[in-house]
């Protein structure tokens, strides 16, 4: 993990703001992305991009009806792109959400049923990223720069190791993890290059099963650790080379429905429907010890917590925001270092 800036990070209960909103979020895990300023949520068939600090905000133009299980950016540093994960596909759409990029579609296996896509991820310091599906397959797509669509997107395979629906991805270390409606995790290697096509190998490394199968919808990849939000309010650090369950945290009371990774700082934030958001000190690996430390903790009356993010503003301060269900702002908490 790269160093972070001196002292320590935290965030101030005086320093709590709100962002309006003209959509309330809907409820659903994971409803809040950013990137550089732009925030963006789903409400309904509906996707929101607002410009923090403006008072901007756009509706994706969907030429049909369509029915939005979540959004995240994804970044691949020559580029940024906003993922629309939908029943019977995705999107791809411009940062700012005003021009749709690439759209791909993917198929139930049957007549009988229907398909959805839920969970994406940029595979780190590579131009591919995942997809999941309901059927607990996995697709992987290349990414290139196009001189005449400005965006070349090839799905390259798929992979299904799942048996039931994929609910989040997540990618770093060298490592790709996914999570599964029971709480299972599959883990994979990211190698070298092929020599030809462009694309990485990934290998299987390890699955890991839940004993108790509560569903898991939030996951992120810091070093070698894997951080896991479950809907019984339990957070868990598992060692991504072993499987090893290495910290487990009974950190809400009921369920986890964001974890977002603020890779600089070393802090994870988690954000439950028991209307509390927690900012956790974490180790980038379980050679680092297993404690892990509660910086931050607020307690939000009458919000359903929906999501969470940190971002940079236009004026280069670190904010870190929270989505909740039914509302029409924004929380926001300014960044404070001692």
């Amino acid at each position: 993990m790269p160093p972070s800036a001196p002292g320590p990070v935290t965030y101030s209960r005086k320093s709590q703001m709100a962002h309006p909103l003209r959509h309330s979020p809907s409820l659903i895990p994971n409803n809040l992305t950013s990137h550089g300023s732009n925030v963006a949520y789903c409400r309904g068939d509906a996707v929101i991009v607002s410009s923090y600090g403006e008072n901007k905000l756009t509706s994706l133009p969907f030429g049909d009806k369509v029915q939005v299980k979540g959004v995240k950016y994804l970044d691949f540093g020559w580029v940024c792109v906003l993922a629309v994960c939908m029943i019977d596909g995705f999107q791809l759409w411009s940062n700012e959400g005003s021009r749709m990029l690439y759209f791909h579609p993917v198929r139930p296996s049957s007549d009988s049923e229907s398909c959805y896509v839920r969970g994406c991820s940029v595979i780190t310091d590579h131009n591919e990223f995942l997809i999941g599906d309901s059927s607990g397959a996995m697709h992987t797509f290349l990414c290139s720069q196009s001189t005449s669509r400005g965006l070349s997107v090839k799905n390259t395979k798929s992979i299904r190791e799942h048996g039931s629906a994929i609910s989040d991805i997540a990618s770093g270390g060298g490592y790709v993890a996914s999570a599964d409606d029971r709480g299972n995790f599959c883990v994979f290697d990211v190698n070298v290059s092929e020599p030809t096509g462009g694309h990485n190998l990934m290998s299987k490394r390890l699955f890991i099963t839940s004993e108790k199968s509560f569903p898991c919808g939030s996951i992120e990849c810091v070093g070698s650790v894997l951080i896991a939000g479950f809907s019984s309010g339990h957070l868990k650090f598992f060692d991504l080379g072993s499987g090893e369950c290495f910290v487990e945290v009974a950190a809400h009371s009921r369920c986890i429905s964001a974890v977002c990774l603020n890779e600089e700082a070393g802090l994870v934030a988690t954000a439950s429907e028991d209307c509390v958001l927690n900012v956790w000190k974490v180790p980038d690996s379980p050679s680092d010890g297993s404690q892990v430390d509660l910086t931050f903790t607020e307690y939000i009356p009458d919000r359903q917590l929906t999501g969470v993010t940190f971002l940079t503003d236009g004026h280069g301060e670190n904010k870190m925001l929270a989505s909740s269900y039914d509302s029409d702002t924004l929380d926001v908490w300014k960044e404070i270092r001692s």
